[in-house]
């Protein structure tokens, strides 16, 4: 029974281990971390007509795709494909760079370079079909998708999606995006009432026309909105974004081999005159996009500038003569005139105009007879250098005259100080002799004075002292005198001395002091230690015992 056993388990462990080793080989797929697994079912329900991709359950090629790690497939159901995942770049912050192209008059506008961010435009390749006109369709519609695919990894079917990346959307400092859809209907149409401006800043007339409207999200046109600077990810089928430059740029209308482009223009003397100008111009965010579709792009703003830059310069500078571009204030109030009449003809367009430059004026003879071909301007600066240089040598020749009365003047001031030198040592000694026999005789005086004070001291000294020595002794006397008095009126009092001891006696006498000592018959002893005790003793025992006593 043990053997049976032993053989069942031992058949068990061998047709595990060989089904183990067929599923492992024949079985098991790995997908890596960058790898999708496309499947194909070989069983199933067959796919309805006209439809290319499997869903769960039919057969063919399953729309569905199976990410990085260890699968298990049969074989005679399922057939598989290892494709790349689909990687959208993020870019690297490290390399990016701003690159001006200064190719246009207005430095143009700052390129991104680097490993900027990438977005990913999303081809279905099944599903309807988009009968519309666009080549955006909507989702579950065979064609380019709306949405697009951000920085990051994604798994997709090759056979049901196509991506292609492009670039994103970068906004540099400086600059704005002016957004254009190209989808959705169309926003109409507005009527709007201008006013033309003559070239002399004067208003000719009003005008009414109609120009597109500014288009709202979900229509197609220019959107009334700006992006501000920064990274976006648009679908570029979607939107169209113009990088505009914003603040203030510069034009220069320079001198070319093209006359049809220079400012030349007759002054009202007959002189023909020629100027350079340099036109500081800017725009606003907000107004951006109103430009960009009224007016069109950067450089047919440009265009429109300098346009009205060159009839304003040769309707303006028409009525100033030849002289007033060369010499006084004149040339300063042409710039200014120049530049207020920009400022009114363009701020009906939203462009903002700092200043009009003027610079290198030429004058020349023109229809002057006699003057043709003849450089006015040098003439006039020879014949102001002349003048200054006549000016100069007489400023030389006053400044030697000048210089030769400063050398006298020297002189006569070296003498002057030397003499008033002299008159001050005098003074001064002067000055010092008289203080010196002024302090001595104040010292003097002084002295005189401070000996008068001290013997005034000395008397009045001596007499305090008298009179002090004679209080004491006042004193002193009138207490002695008044003992003297006091102790007479008590005898007096008393009847006699004798009344008046024994009054002190008693006065004085401590009777707690006194010890008896008694040694016998016959005999009496005390300790009184006093001699006023003892004597006052000796006065009781010689007392007499009045009548009647004991």
């Amino acid at each position: 029974m043990m053997r049976i056993l032993s053989s069942v388990l031992g058949a068990v462990i061998v047709v595990s281990a060989l089904l183990l080793a067929f599923l492992w080989s024949q079985c098991h797929v790995y997908v890596g971390p960058d790898q999708a697994l496309v499947l194909t079912r070989k069983s199933g329900a067959p796919l309805p007509p006209g439809q290319l991709i499997a869903e769960r359950g039919e057969r063919g090629i399953q729309r569905e795709v199976r990410g990085p790690g260890r699968h298990f497939f049969l074989p005679w159901n399922w057939e598989w494909e290892h494709v790349p995942v689909i990687h959208i770049p993020a870019g690297t912050p490290a390399t990016w760079r701003e690159v001006w192209h200064r190719g246009t008059p207005d430095h143009g506008v700052p390129q991104m370079t680097g490993e900027w961010p990438q977005v990913g435009i999303v081809t279905t390749l099944v599903g309807k079909q988009w009968d519309e006109p666009s080549e955006v369709v909507a989702p579950g519609y065979r064609g380019i998708q709306r949405r697009v695919l951000t920085p990051g990894t994604y798994r997709l079917n090759p056979y049901v999606y196509e991506v292609e990346t492009v670039p994103a959307v970068v906004v540099p400092l400086g600059c704005v995006g002016v957004v254009t859809s190209q989808l959705g209907e169309m926003p109409g149409s507005e009527e709007i009432e201008e006013v033309v401006i003559g070239p002399d800043g004067e208003q000719l007339r009003k005008e009414r026309r109609f120009v597109q409207r500014l288009a709202q999200e979900g229509q197609r046109g220019v959107l009334e909105y700006v992006l501000q600077p920064g990274i976006y990810y648009l679908n570029p089928r979607v939107y169209k974004v113009d990088i505009v430059q914003i603040g203030y740029n510069q034009i220069t209308q320079l001198r070319t081999e093209d006359t049809t482009t220079n400012i030349d223009f007759p002054s009202e003397d007959g002189f023909t005159i020629g100027v350079e100008v340099t036109v500081v111009w800017g725009r606003q965010p907000k107004y951006t996009p109103g430009m960009i579709s009224r007016l069109g792009d950067v450089e047919r703003i440009r265009e429109i500038i300098l346009g009205q830059m060159r009839s304003i310069c040769r309707s303006v500078g028409s009525r100033y003569k030849s002289t007033d571009f060369i010499q006084g204030i004149k040339r300063e109030q042409y710039q200014q005139t120049v530049t207020e009449t920009l400022q009114q003809v363009l701020r009906e367009r939203n462009i903002e105009i700092l200043i009009a430059l003027i610079q290198n004026i030429e004058v020349r003879g023109g229809s002057v007879p006699g003057a043709e071909g003849l450089d006015l301007k040098k003439t006039i600066q020879r014949g102001f250098i002349a003048a200054e240089e006549n000016l100069t040598k007489q400023a030389q020749r006053e400044t030697a005259s000048v210089r030769a009365e400063l050398e006298t003047a020297k002189a006569d001031v070296e003498v002057a100080r030397e003499q008033i030198s002299a008159e001050t040592r005098k003074k001064v000694a002067e000055l010092m002799a008289e203080a010196r026999k002024k302090s001595e005789e104040i010292d003097a005086q002084r002295d005189f004075e401070v000996a008068q004070i001290e013997r005034q001291i000395a008397e009045i000294e001596a007499e305090m002292a008298l009179v002090l020595g004679r209080a004491d002794t006042d004193v002193e006397r009138l207490k002695n005198q008044a003992d003297a008095d006091g102790k007479r009126l008590m005898i007096q009092a008393f009847g006699d001395g004798r009344a008046y001891n024994l009054y002190q006696f008693a006065q004085n006498f401590a009777p707690e002091s006194v010890r008896l000592i008694f040694a016998g018959e016959g005999t009496f002893w005390t300790d009184l230690t006093r001699m006023q005790d003892a004597a006052a003793a000796e006065l009781l025992r010689a007392r007499p015992v009045p009548e009647g006593g004991r």
